[in-house]
């Protein structure tokens, strides 16, 4: 229960690893309040988590490109819970299907950028300006608001035919740091975990030969699970992570941590230099 009492805003909370994020601060006793781009996937993510028997939570639709509709959502949760104490801005355009570099329209690339760094930044200032600002420090971190971006791994290691979320993804990684330092000193501690592979309902859609082939590129063996995710987030949430900010907390199985998998390597174990 380390976040009994807190208020917590989970942007891209209706599937996948937003919902594991959500389920997460949940069971941890928090009020969370959570977003997604349809009334679809939030009426389904509602029902849900009642389903798991949860009541402390309200989903809303919100397009995080909208400065508009941010301001909405934002104006809910100050008139039901008067506070917001945690941020994670986790919701983002794949910006898959885009092609190549040579094929990405300025359009699609513009609308990546729009939701993944400028919707990222539109929420935090929000959340900053709107409740953070005029809470009382706490008592112990002397800190008064706490922001956790989702980011990925492929910020450092990239793939191919994904130039606008890859790009978006390594602005992240500096408005991360950016914010901790301008952030730092008001009192909110801002931080970023990256994931590489996570198992999402797109896995569904991959055969058993790929599935293998992506695990293979993994030192540990398999890919994250949502619920990894959402245990490095609530890390940086918590007052244990009190002196990280500006920091970038890697989940992805040590697969930015090797040079290339091992299918590209030699066996060198009986090699001899003559």
């Amino acid at each position: 229960m380390r976040f009994e009492n807190k208020v917590v805003l989970i942007t891209g909370g209706s599937r996948n690893t937003g919902f594991e994020i959500v389920t997460y601060f949940l069971e941890e006793g928090a009020r969370v309040y959570f977003c997604g781009s349809s009334e679809e996937t939030v009426s389904k993510a509602n029902s849900e988590l009642e389903k798991l028997g949860f009541s402390k939570y309200r989903g809303l639709v919100c397009n995080v490109t909208s400065t508009e509709s941010v301001t909405a959502m934002m104006d809910v949760i100050e008139k039901e819970a008067g506070r917001l104490d945690i941020l994670v801005s986790n919701a983002a355009s794949m910006g898959l299907g885009q092609g190549t570099s040579l094929e990405t329209t300025d359009a699609q690339f513009l609308e990546v950028l729009n939701t993944n760094i400028l919707g990222g930044f539109r929420v935090a200032q929000a959340a900053a300006n709107r409740f953070f600002l005029k809470q009382q420090p706490n008592d112990y971190t002397r800190q008064r608001g706490i922001i956790v971006f989702v980011g990925s791994n492929t910020s450092d290691r990239v793939s191919r035919k994904r130039i606008s979320y890859l790009a978006s993804k390594g602005g992240i990684d500096s408005m991360v740091k950016s914010l901790g330092v301008d952030f730092g000193p008001l009192g909110i501690r801002v931080n970023m975990v990256a994931p590489g592979y996570i198992w999402s309902d797109r896995w569904n859609f991959l055969s058993d030969e790929v599935k293998a082939k992506r695990r293979s590129n993994i030192p540990i063996g398999f890919e994250a699970t949502g619920r990894d995710v959402a245990e490095a987030v609530a890390f940086f949430a918590s007052d244990g992570a009190r002196a990280c900010q500006g920091a970038r907390l890697v989940v992805d199985g040590g697969s930015s941590a090797q040079l290339y998998p091992a299918s590209c390597e030699d066996d060198t174990s009986t090699m001899r230099y003559k």
